[in-house]
């Protein structure tokens, strides 16, 4: 493969990838936002957004095998976007929550196939290629403009049907000519292959990695509850679009404007980090009035989300092992949904409060136990003359 080749494939899977986190990003908040407003009750919008969840793991174990030729590609990817759109298009006509099952199942089986394009162009690099801070980051741009104002159904039913089919016809485009090849060795199949958090066993056994583990949770209750939290904020007339903009900001600016650095850092400040985001969008939330009390939130734990999504790329041996389904993942994804749901229904903006302060809450325990067992640890060393252990490295390669 020549320089140049070799440069327009590196292109293409850039373009793959920032469609397939554009459709993540915009799916997520615009199926969301439909299902809070026509579901008879909270619970059932949150339930509605644990069905998508699910269904993206569902498709995603099948379309991110491989195997699938360019022919049965096209069908599907057509067939994916023209269900999303009439879903999309019939939920605001007479549809209700019809028409949006319609647009859960193509929307889902879309991301997965847009993953499964993200692996075929992944693969046939020459090299391995970049974490996907700048992509991913694109994609949320993007999926930020095609979403505008959440609160306007009509037009947000106009808006993500353009987007959708738009974005089929780029994978459709960026696949052509590419063929189909085994994934490497050290590389999972799951959803966006390896760009996604996948935690690896043994993670929760080790201290150190619960407040960076915590932090790639903040996204679920974040991302399912953002047009609830946008419509309250509105009431406050802070426009929806723009706490839609700010959370996405948070997620990726971080990442994206200081990944060098977050390359760099051990698993120790890495941990020190989210924890103080964690913490600090815990207290905002408890504290500070409204509506600055969800938007530090939506900064804060979107920021502590991005940094432990980047500094998990940055670290190999902290992501999943190869073969890892996404449907397990999906699977709990969904169930905490649902949990979180009935929480809210139960307390509306408290509820919210609540799980989140939790996160903060939790990881400051566990950070400050372990460095209190620490602490000990060296005290009785120094007391017997046992030379302490070496900390820092051991932990980057734990899991």
């Amino acid at each position: 493969m020549t320089k140049a080749a070799a440069a327009a494939m590196r292109f293409r899977l850039m373009l793959a990838r920032a469609c397939a986190w554009s459709l993540l990003v915009a799916g997520w908040i615009g199926i969301g936002s439909f299902a809070l407003y026509l579901a008879p009750s909270l619970s059932a919008g949150f339930a509605l957004v644990a069905m998508w969840l699910f269904a993206l793991g569902a498709a995603a174990t099948v379309a991110t095998r491989g195997g699938l030729r360019y022919p049965i590609l096209a069908i599907a990817l057509c067939a994916g976007a023209a269900l999303t759109a009439i879903g999309l298009r019939w939920t605001v006509s007479a549809g209700g929550l019809t028409a949006l099952m319609l647009a859960i199942v193509g929307w889902a089986a879309l991301t997965a196939l847009a993953s499964g394009v993200v692996r075929s162009l992944r693969v046939v690099q020459a090299a391995a290629p970049k974490p996907p801070v700048l992509p991913a980051s694109v994609g949320a741009l993007a999926a930020a403009l095609a979403l505008g104002d959440i609160g306007d159904l009509p037009l947000l039913s106009m808006r993500l049907t353009a987007f959708v089919s738009a974005t089929a016809v780029v994978l459709l485009v960026l696949r052509w000519g590419v063929a189909e090849r085994a994934p490497r060795p050290g590389c999972r199949a799951g959803l966006f292959d390896c760009s996604l958090p996948a935690w690896p066993e043994g993670a929760w056994r080790d201290g150190l990695q619960w407040p960076i583990l915590l932090a790639g949770f903040a996204m679920l209750p974040m991302m399912a509850s953002l047009p609830l939290m946008a419509a309250w904020c509105s009431a406050d007339s802070v426009p929806p679009q723009s706490m839609v903009l700010l959370h996405l900001a948070a997620m990726f600016g971080p990442a994206l404007l200081f990944k060098q650095l977050i390359a760099r850092w051990s698993l120790r400040v890495l941990s020190f980090v989210c924890t103080a985001l964690l913490v600090t969008g815990a207290l905002m939330v408890a504290w500070a009035p409204s509506p600055y009390d969800l938007l530090g939130l939506a900064v804060t734990h979107g920021a502590a989300w991005g940094i432990a999504w980047s500094g998990q790329l940055w670290g190999p041996e902290r992501r999943g092992r190869q073969g890892t389904s996404p449907l397990h993942a999906a699977f709990g994804y969904a169930l905490f949904t649902l949990i979180f749901g009935s929480i809210v229904e139960q307390a509306g903006t408290r509820g919210v409060a609540v799980v989140q302060a939790s996160l903060g809450l939790v990881a400051a325990s566990v950070w400050l136990a372990g460095y209190a067992v620490a602490g000990l640890s060296r005290f009785a060393n120094a007391r017997s003359g046992t030379p302490a252990k070496a900390s820092g490295g051991g932990h980057d390669a734990a899991g």
